[in-house]
């Protein structure tokens, strides 16, 4: 019989709006909250990273299709975003750790809202960490090789270290190459080795970690990498299938890793 929390089977993303399929988790139940909200810019919809593959040359036939993100206008994924964060802050331990992807850039000063968002209660705003995606990015004059990923914590509480002490100073700076994604993958795909390094920081194997956002399950593919128990919510019915097979075939890591490892000593 499979692991769950309130109504919902753990290691597994469910359908659904996570402002609603939230409340019916219990307080207090989550340690670690990572995910990656639509920003808001109606990403892949006639834009460049619709058309990144013409833009950089390659035959048209890798030329992808409009792959719009659910609840990506500007007003809705503020309201989707904001929904989360009053849910979240219910169901989140004391001590925790909240992890919001997020854009870096303009002209729409969405990283400054967001960071503004984690800073009221029940939140208190911790740091925000750049995503070093290398090479010269997408964009037009100032060109976008950075994103954000903005860190939090229940106030009144502190954030969840791995290990506390000697040890837990890490860089704020992420150097990681970027994912550019086919057609059919889904279109802003973090790396899975994003995601690791703050379960990593934050977490320890078999503590929880939610996705109310779980796009094509990059979270998740994480958390069985990593030994962790993972949650996950998707608004989008192609992507929940999408990513439910591909935790079915996610292989786990045998052995500790040697981070964990070393900090464990």
């Amino acid at each position: 019989m499979s692991e769950s929390l309130g109504p919902f089977a753990l290691g597994r993303v469910h359908l659904g709006d996570c402002r609603q399929l939230m409340r019916m988790l219990p307080d207090e139940s989550v340690p670690m909250l990572w995910t990656d909200p639509p920003y808001g810019h109606n990403n892949n919809d006639g834009d460049l990273a619709h058309h990144w593959e013409k833009a950089l040359g390659l035959p048209e036939a890798t030329h992808g299709e409009s792959r719009p993100i659910l609840a990506d206008g500007a007003l809705e994924s503020w309201a989707a975003f904001t929904g989360m964060l009053r849910e979240a802050g219910r169901v989140l331990r004391r001590d925790c750790c909240c992890c919001c992807c997020c854009c870096g850039g303009g002209p729409d000063p969405q990283f400054a809202r967001w960071s503004l968002a984690l800073d009221e209660p029940p939140f208190t705003f911790f740091h925000a960490i750049v995503w070093d995606k290398g090479g010269l990015g997408m964009g037009w004059r100032y060109r976008r090789n950075y994103e954000l990923v903005l860190v939090a914590h229940r106030r009144g509480g502190k954030l969840a270290w791995a290990w506390e002490g000697s040890g837990t100073e890490t860089a704020n700076v992420v150097r990681l190459g970027k994912i550019l994604p086919a057609a059919s993958q889904h279109p802003t795909a973090k790396p899975v080795e994003l995601v690791e390094h703050f379960l990593r920081l934050h977490t320890r194997p078999g503590d929880l970690v939610l996705d109310p956002f779980a796009g094509a399950g990059t979270t998740g593919v994480a958390c069985v990498r990593m030994g962790r128990r993972f949650l996950g919510f998707e608004l989008d019915p192609f992507w929940c299938e999408y990513a439910n097979r591909r935790l079915g075939s996610a292989p786990s890591h045998t052995g500790t890793p040697l981070f964990e490892e070393q900090m464990a000593r």
